[in-house]
């Protein structure tokens, strides 16, 4: 500790730093074959060794640390770690043999943001006098809370007795020269005794993502290093959450008594310098929502923060307690900039340069002179539109015939409530239960519209099968065929047969004759009001070869299930954030599966259709006046995945 001392003052100042004492090492020689070493060893009280020896390997604790049962103090000031208790013994000493009255005695521990006292004395009267070669003792303590430089600020005010000199600029009362000031400083450095580092983890798996009081946990991952030269024992570990949250310790086993036992006891309890341990907490929300929570890009979410408690090898008590841990969302990825290089000067793109030069594309002109092409009369090719504007009445994407306008935005929510994991059989039956949530705004102000009624229908889809393709092996003629002898003067005759132009003519007008697939979809029998064209139940596009492996566990039953028809009422609607009001409505169903195979499946996918939906003015409004009109089903939402199971028997 360094001291910058002032003036020669009849009083003097003494800290030192209070800290436990460490035992003193004093190496000592060991030799096996010699019994009466052997004997010293045993007779130590840090002796681990037997009765016998151990030919060439020592055995006592003295001999492989060099550690005695003696106790000594540190001799250097030492290191001070961020949440240890600092304690300093101040002594004011009277060098002389005069009485001196001490007026006032302060002690502060100053940081770079705060100042703090720790201790401050004045005395009145005749118990201020201080004899010839006495002393004042305190004792004073301070937990550190803050890194960096610390110092420890000293100032003594004495009154110098008669006939005294007094020191030259220690008075800092001009109306009473005879009370003299004197201070002192000691700085010391506060290190960082643990490395703390934590990692947030969110569920992703489709079974936790449809689980209500799954999909909202968050798992707190947490580093912690000693950086300090001696072992530290933990005696509390402990996460305090925000009121938002509540913490499950995931870091203890249960015990034979009920009693739970943590996993960093017995031989791990003691964290060696530059150890590294970890732990894990399980955050769950105190309240629960059924559609989940969509949090705004670049938000900040606070979680809680560590409380940690330790004592190091000697016994001295250390505390630390850590800012508020939080999760951050993640940023959408900022757009491109626009590129300065002109447009003459860009790199083309791959994709409209032909692949061959010389061959033909799509965007290529016409070569100069050559007629464009003439249709012929008949030709199916006439009668067939483009295939870009045919859209196929399965397709999913179809958009809805109802007037976008006067319906406000509904969205569908699927919830698997439960999975019955343990009773899974293999070609056994076993049910799913779901809950569907839809979710409306309310409609424009002024339709005074009161209701809405909807209803839904969940389909299975799974991957398309495709069909392997055949190779046609060309026809071998055969070995013995007659050929006609030919002279070697003739030439030689084509083997090609002559085409029949009249055959294929007839074949054109068979396909001309039939009517396009816009014309067969406007045929169909639409006058049932409950007709509704659902899209194929096969997965679309990238999904089709992501869920292909899902052939472990099949659904049972008819592809698609319509459910009872939902209202929503927009007396009830509810805003919890910015935007308009919403209001919910929840449908609980349960659907059939089979599991086919031993191991680990997922199950899936689920698609939920909107096949009804319209307005009631009124309550008493009769719906049959209300009905849509049949149209194609409009898909809210689909799932590749809605559960992963093991089936073990």
């Amino acid at each position: 500790m360094a001291a910058i001392d002032g003036p020669a003052h009849l009083l003097s100042l003494k800290v030192m730093r209070v800290s436990r004492p460490e035992l003193a090492s004093a190496w000592q020689p060991f030799y096996s074959s010699s019994p009466s070493f052997s004997a010293h060893s045993s007779a130590s009280i840090l002796s681990l060794q037997g009765t016998s020896p151990l030919l060439g390997h020592p055995k006592t604790l003295r001999d492989l640390t060099h550690a005695s049962e003696f106790l000594t103090l540190p001799s250097s000031f030492g290191s001070i770690q961020l949440g240890e208790t600092f304690s300093s013994c101040l002594c004011v000493n009277n060098e002389t043999e005069a009485e001196i009255e001490v007026a006032q005695a302060r002690v502060e521990m100053q940081t770079v943001t705060t100042k703090v006292v720790l201790f401050e004395m004045e005395m009145e009267g005749a118990g201020n006098m201080l004899r010839g070669g006495d002393t004042i003792e305190r004792v004073v303590h301070h937990e550190i809370k803050e890194l960096g430089q610390h110092v420890l600020a000293c100032t003594v005010t004495y009154r110098l007795p008669p006939n005294s000199r007094p020191v030259p600029g220690a008075s800092e009362d001009a109306t009473d020269p005879s009370l003299q000031t004197f201070r002192k400083f000691y700085k010391f450095a506060v290190a960082n005794p643990l490395a703390v580092k934590t990692k947030v983890h969110v569920p992703r798996s489709p079974t936790a993502l449809l689980c209500a009081t799954e999909r909202e946990k968050i798992f707190l991952e947490v580093h912690i290093q000693n950086l300090t030269q001696h072992a530290i024992y933990f005696e509390r570990m402990r996460l305090e959450c925000t009121d938002a949250w509540k913490a499950l310790d995931s870091n203890f086993l249960p015990g034979d008594d009920r009693a739970e036992t943590s996993i960093f006891s017995g031989s791990m309890a003691l964290l060696q310098p530059q150890d590294m341990r970890q732990y894990v907490y399980v955050l769950l929300p105190k309240n629960q929502e059924l559609t989940p929570i969509v949090h705004a890009p670049g938000s900040i979410i606070p979680l809680g923060r560590l409380d940690i408690s330790w004592r190091s090898s000697f016994g001295e008590p250390g505390r630390l307690l850590t800012s508020t841990l939080s999760r951050r969302i993640p940023l959408t990825p900022a757009p491109q900039p626009a590129s300065a290089l002109p447009p003459h000067l860009k790199r083309t793109m791959a994709g409209s340069t032909p692949s061959r030069p010389g061959s033909p594309s799509v965007g290529q002109p016409s070569r100069t002179g050559t007629p464009p092409p003439v249709p012929r009369p008949g030709s199916p090719a006439t009668n067939r539109a483009s295939i870009s504007s045919v859209m196929l009445p399965q397709s999913p994407h179809q958009p809805s015939t109802l007037p976008t306008n006067q319906l406000p935005d509904l969205e569908a929510q699927l919830i698997v409530r439960h999975i019955p994991r343990e009773s899974l059989v293999v070609e056994r039956e076993f049910p799913i239960a779901f809950t569907v949530i839809l979710t409306s705004s309310t409609p424009v102000a002024g339709k005074g519209h009161m209701r809405r009624k909807v209803k839904v229908a969940i389909q299975h889809i799974r991957p398309r099968k495709v069909q392997p393709l055949v190779v046609t092996s060309p026809t071998v003629p055969e070995a013995f065929s007659p050929r006609m002898p030919s002279s070697g003067f003739s030439t030689p005759s084509s083997s090609t047969t002559t085409f029949n132009y009249a055959l294929a003519h007839q074949k054109i007008l068979a396909v001309s004759s039939q009517p396009p697939i816009r014309d067969v979809i406007n045929e169909l029998d639409l006058s049932d009001d409950n007709t509704s064209i659902l899209p194929r139940p096969y997965f679309e596009g990238a999904d089709e070869l992501k869920s292909s492996t899902a052939a472990g566990v099949s659904f049972v039953g008819p592809s698609t299930t319509t459910l009872p028809a939902i209202e929503l009422n927009f007396a009830n609607a509810q805003n919890k954030g910015e935007g308009t009001p919403k209001v919910q409505a929840f449908q609980e169903f349960e659907l059939p599966f089979i599991a086919l195979r031993k191991g680990f499946s997922t199950i899936g996918g689920l698609r939920i259709l909107l096949i009804e939906d319209h307005l009631l003015e009124s309550v008493e409004e009769e719906e049959d006046d209300r009905k849509t009109k049949p149209r194609r089903a409009t898909t809210l939402k689909e799932y590749d995945i809605i559960g992963e199971v093991w089936v073990s028997a």
